[in-house]
């Protein structure tokens, strides 16, 4: 519930104040290093990119999107040749897939037009270690990710992953959710 301005000062000098603080706010917000997002191409995804490149068109840090490609048990009984190979093609269709997750969304123009570096990673294996370990690399000033979840009746629940990632980071965090069910990726 708001309050009334203190007695004695008039209101023009109570809305005066507010916009002083917010000003004081804004000034000594800062965003000391790159901003990790991790992407999973889900409609999170998409509103996670939206939301760091409004946060960071005044701080202007270097983007790195992350996706992490979950290593599966079963590719771990298979011979290591054939392991790496499958690895290899996958590795592919992720870089793939994000090239077309930055084109479709219209990311890369967006970044290129407002001078914000932009890189892209994909890694291999559990998703939370790839994600801190990806932090630590690049010496993130924020990560920002999705909620994970996307459906079924816990769907206003937190991710495992971003759940764990908010607990274990040693920066920031920013969690977006995004209204809309899918994105747009094929």
């Amino acid at each position: 519930m708001l309050k009334d301005p203190p007695e004695g000062n008039s209101n023009a000098d109570f809305q005066t104040d507010a916009r002083s603080r917010q000003s004081r706010f804004e000034q000594g917000a800062r965003l000391e290093g790159p901003i990790l997002i991790a992407v999973v191409f889900f409609s999170d995804s998409i509103e996670a990119v939206r939301q760091a490149y409004t946060l960071n068109r005044s701080f202007k840090q270097p983007v790195c999107l992350l996706h992490v490609i979950i290593k599966s048990k079963k590719n771990l009984q298979k011979k290591k040749a054939k392991q790496r190979k499958i690895e290899r093609r996958k590795r592919d269709l992720a870089a793939d897939k994000m090239a077309r997750f930055l084109r479709i969304n219209g990311i890369h123009e967006a970044f290129k037009k407002d001078d914000i570096a932009l890189q892209t990673s994909v890694a291999w294996g559990e998703p939370l270690a790839a994600i801190l370990l990806k932090a630590e690399e690049i010496q993130s000033g924020l990560i920002v990710m999705g909620c994970g979840r996307h459906a079924g009746p816990s769907s206003n629940l937190l991710g495992n992953t971003t759940e764990r990632v908010l607990r274990l980071a040693h920066r920031p965090v920013m969690v977006v959710k995004s209204p809309l069910v899918q994105a747009q990726i094929n």
